[in-house]
C-alpha cells in the first residue's frame, strides 16, 4: 500500500514537472490524455487495493466470530463439568440442605426467648471447648444412636430441646463448631447433647419448663372443649329422644 501511494506522489511530481516544460498545444493535450490515463490506472489500482482491505478485515472478523464462538463452547463444558463434578462430590441430601441453609427463615427474637436463646446463654456457651464435652464426668450407654431430624439434631431430644438445639446450631457459632469437631468422631449425637442440656440446665430449665405448662394448659383446654362437646351431644340427644317419644 506504501508503495502505491509513493507511485501516485511520484506520478505528481512528474505530471507538474512536465507541465512547467509544455508549451505546444499539442504537447499539452498528449500530457493530458497521459495524465487521465494514469489517473485511471491509478484509480483502477487502488480500487482494487481497497477491495483487498475490505476482504481481508471480513476475513479477519469471520476468523475473530469464529474463536469467539469456540472460546464460548470451551467455557460452556468447563461450566457443566464442574457442576457435575461439584454433584458428585456432594450427595443430593447434603447439597439440598445447603441450599435451604443459605438462605434460612428470619428468626424472631420472641421465638428466641422461648426456647432460652439469651444474651447470658450466649455468653455461657460461648466459653465451651472440646475438653468441656470430652472430660465432661457423664456417662452415655453405649447404645445404637438414634435417628437424627432432616437438621440431623436427635430425635430423641424432646420437642423443646429441638427446636432449642436447632436454634443454636443456627445462632451461636461456637456450638456448630464444636459439634462439627465432635460428632461423630469423638462422641456420638446422644452423648453431646445430653452433656450440652446438662451444662445448660440452669440457664434454659425455666424456658423449658414454662413452655412444658403452656402446652399442659394448652391440652386441658382443648379437653375442655372435647367435654363440653360430649355433654353439649348427650344433651341433644336426650332431648331429642323425649320429643320422639311425646
Amino acid at each position: 500500500m506504501e508503495d502505491f501511494w509513493q507511485r501516485a506522489k511520484s506520478f505528481a511530481e512528474e505530471t507538474a514537472k512536465k507541465s512547467q516544460t509544455l508549451t505546444m498545444p499539442n504537447k499539452i493535450a498528449d500530457l493530458v490524455a497521459d495524465t487521465a490515463k494514469k489517473s485511471k490506472e491509478l484509480a483502477f489500482e487502488a480500487s482494487k487495493k481497497a477491495d483487498e482491505l475490505a476482504l481481508e478485515a471480513s476475513k479477519k472478523a469471520d476468523e475473530l466470530r469464529v474463536a469467539t464462538l469456540k472460546q464460548a463452547d470451551q467455557i460452556q463444558l468447563q461450566s457443566q463439568s464442574l457442576s457435575k463434578s461439584i454433584s458428585d462430590i456432594i450427595p443430593p441430601q447434603l447439597s439440598s440442605l445447603s441450599i435451604a441453609s443459605s438462605d434460612p427463615p428470619p428468626i424472631s427474637d420472641s421465638e428466641l426467648r422461648k426456647f432460652g436463646l439469651t444474651d447470658d446463654l450466649r455468653d455461657f456457651v460461648g466459653n465451651f471447648t472440646s475438653s468441656t464435652f470430652q472430660s465432661f464426668p457423664f456417662r452415655v450407654l453405649d447404645e445404637p444412636d438414634a435417628t437424627t431430624t432432616g437438621t440431623n439434631v436427635r430425635k430423641d431430644l424432646n420437642e423443646w430441646q429441638e427446636r432449642h438445639a436447632n436454634l443454636v446450631l443456627t445462632t451461636v457459632k461456637e456450638i456448630k463448631k464444636l459439634r462439627y469437631e465432635l460428632c461423630p468422631r469423638v462422641m456420638k449425637e446422644r452423648k453431646f447433647w445430653r452433656i450440652y442440656f446438662t451444662l445448660v440446665s440452669t440457664h434454659v430449665g425455666s424456658y423449658e419448663q414454662q413452655c412444658v405448662e403452656e402446652v399442659k394448659q394448652r391440652a386441658k383446654q382443648e379437653e375442655a372443649k372435647v367435654d363440653e362437646l360430649k355433654q353439649t351431644s348427650v344433651a341433644n340427644t336426650c332431648t331429642y329422644d323425649r320429643a320422639i317419644r311425646n
